[in-house]
């Protein structure tokens, strides 16, 4: 992983990726720690606060150069991709059977949801919605690669630890083997797009499992070629609607 300057030249060749890492805006899980875990956030959306960080971020996402936009299916990062990034969000116009049609914008850049890039599952917040639900709010955004209709995770955890009211405490963070396999199949959906140029909207805690995990099993997924992203990255948990932009060489 290298520097990538954030304008509007591309770097990126056959052998790299430019991708600009977007942690989603606030969400109504972010105002209260305390409450965060409460039935009332599952699958946060964002507060008035975090739609206005996403029109802050719109106005620098329209220099950058975007061949896919790949996206957390829960809520918050869905609707932070469509506002950070309405210039290309609206440029596929949807055709009567809620498809993008092709054929008015050769152009057109896809959004895709990727299981593989949400949030780590602990609470409700971090519940995602069925897949039809998701796909009917937001059409122009590709379900394709969800394989499930409900959420394959937390039924994975309540299967474990049992329902919410069962079992309040972390989930998958405390699973270590179970973060490693989530963080290369991450990867390796987001290294195996053609695309030379993404955007990826995720989440605080998924980031920081790989730029600066605290379990061992996932030191050295990401290495650094280069001092200045290394600090980039590692410099803490990413903000709310914070963009970082950098280089990813594609391992052969």
């Amino acid at each position: 992983m290298n520097n990538h300057r954030n304008d509007n030249r591309s770097t990126a060749t056959t052998t790299s990726k430019v991708v600009h890492f977007v942690r989603h805006a606030e969400g109504t899980h972010n105002l209260n720690e305390a409450e965060s875990k409460l039935p009332t956030h599952f699958d946060a959306t964002l507060t008035p606060k975090g739609i206005h960080q996403c029109n802050q971020l719109a106005l620098q996402t329209r220099h950058l150069e975007v061949d896919a936009v790949l996206v957390s299916p829960l809520t918050r990062c869905l609707e932070t991709s469509r506002l950070s990034f309405p210039h290309l969000y609206d440029n596929g116009n949807i055709s009567d059977d809620n498809e993008p049609n092709q054929n008015s914008n050769q152009n057109v850049v896809p959004f895709i949801a990727h299981e593989e890039w949400r949030e780590t599952v602990n609470y409700l917040c971090d519940c995602r919605r069925p897949t039809q639900v998701l796909q009917e709010s937001y059409p122009r955004v590709n379900f394709d690669r969800l394989a499930h209709e409900d959420d394959p995770i937390w039924s994975h955890y309540e299967n474990t630890y049992g329902s919410y009211t069962d079992h309040m405490s972390m989930r998958e963070s405390g699973d270590a083997d179970y973060l490693y396999q989530r963080v290369h199949s991450a990867w390796k959906a987001l290294l195996s797009r053609p695309e030379r140029h993404v955007a990826l909207v995720g989440h605080s805690a998924f980031f920081m499992h790989m730029f600066t995990p605290l379990y061992e099993e996932l030191e050295g997924v990401v290495q650094y070629e280069d001092d200045d992203v290394k600090d980039l990255m590692t410099a803490g948990r990413f903000d709310n609607c914070e963009l970082r932009s950098v280089l990813v060489d594609i391992p052969k």
